[in-house]
């Protein structure tokens, strides 16, 4: 497969709609090799990766459902490329990283983290809207990029991503202030824009972009993992408190700053 290449007219696009799909990025190889290494960490079978980094379903961690799978029962695998080799060769994959530095505009970039989302057959749960950056509010600028993959095709039955193009521009949002928007989303103002994706396909979207997927009421699994890309350059204020504590930034490509991410 040929390297997929983005355009002028599509950074044009993801920089006015705040996310952009790219189709057939990864081989049914590469999707195959990180698939099975994705159950095998959620298996519990991965002695490298922390138990920290795995999340069950809500319905699981509340005692509400008994574990009968362990693999489907989990909601969440999280910071776990820099643990895992196969999981880092997804996250600096050359044709992935082409994109992040173009979308960018720079060849140093460092990986801010990962989060592998399961989305099992009918227990997979909603994740209501919410920018990245409202949490990851300790990185400035705020002007990261996600790539998530599709591992299995993604529709709006298995609960693929959902989008409302140019909120990348309305600063950053707590969740208390999305609340009085949300009557809107789905106006002709502001539609609401599915991705269903085929496996090996990507979107990739801004971290003040809002975006939800509704929980998973089919028979299908839907697996996507999300790599979250910064510039070397960007500052880490360690005056904030409240955001997510993360491993070591590691360098996916180019330069590193000194007294920077």
């Amino acid at each position: 497969m040929d390297r997929p290449s983005i355009s002028p007219a599509q950074i044009a696009e993801f920089r006015q709609n705040g996310f952009l799909f790219v189709e057939d990025v990864l081989s049914a190889e590469e999707i195959a090799a990180i698939a099975a290494r994705t159950d095998l960490i959620a298996a519990g079978e991965a002695e490298h990766i922390p138990k920290t980094s795995v999340q069950l379903e809500p319905v699981f961690r509340a005692g509400e459902r008994e574990v009968e799978d362990r693999v489907l029962s989990v909601r969440k695998l999280y910071n776990i490329a820099v643990y895992d080799p196969v999981m880092w060769e997804h996250a600096a994959h050359p044709k992935i990283v082409d994109i992040i530095a173009a979308l960018l505009g720079t060849d140093d970039i460092k990986m801010y983290g990962d989060q592998l989302f399961m989305k099992a057959p009918e227990v997979g749960s909603a994740q209501r809207w919410h920018q990245d950056s409202a949490s990851w509010r300790d990185i400035l600028p705020m002007d990261l990029v996600t790539a998530w993959t599709a591992i299995d095709p993604a529709d709006e039955d298995n609960g693929c991503l959902n989008f409302v193009p140019g909120t990348h521009r309305w600063g950053m949002l707590k969740s208390p202030r999305v609340e009085p928007l949300l009557e809107d989303f789905g106006s002709a103002a502001w539609p609401i824009v599915p991705a269903p994706l085929a496996a090996g396909s990507i979107s990739f979207h801004h971290s003040l972009t809002l975006h939800q997927s509704n929980a998973n009421k089919s028979g299908r699994r839907r697996r996507g993992y999300a790599v979250h890309y910064m510039r070397a350059s960007s500052y880490c204020d360690e005056s904030i408190q409240d955001a997510p504590k993360m491993p070591p930034f590691r360098q996916v490509r180019g330069r590193s700053f000194e007294g920077r991410v």
